[in-house]
């Protein structure tokens, strides 16, 4: 059986917790919901203001570098390989 590849876990974990809507977050970024969830998808890349806005408006009592682990993660990894 295959497993779903899950971006954003962390977020999405949140976003059930509070009740928060790809509607809701996408209102914070400005942008569209269809937008928001490309990016959810990572189909296209979300920006620093996005994940702050995000963070800030939606989920202010959460780290940003927890919400949006994979993306931290990837920039340790090639910031390590610099």
């Amino acid at each position: 059986m295959a497993v779903a590849n899950v971006a954003f876990e962390n977020l999405r974990a949140e976003m059930a917790r509070n009740n928060i809507a790809i509607k809701d977050m996408a209102e914070a970024a400005n942008i569209t919901r269809d937008t928001m969830g490309n990016k959810l998808s990572r189909k296209t890349p979300i920006n620093l203001n996005e994940a702050f806005n995000i963070t800030i408006k939606c989920f202010p009592g959460c780290d940003i570098w927890e919400l949006f682990k994979e993306l931290a993660d990837e920039i340790r990894s090639k910031s390590a390989q610099a």
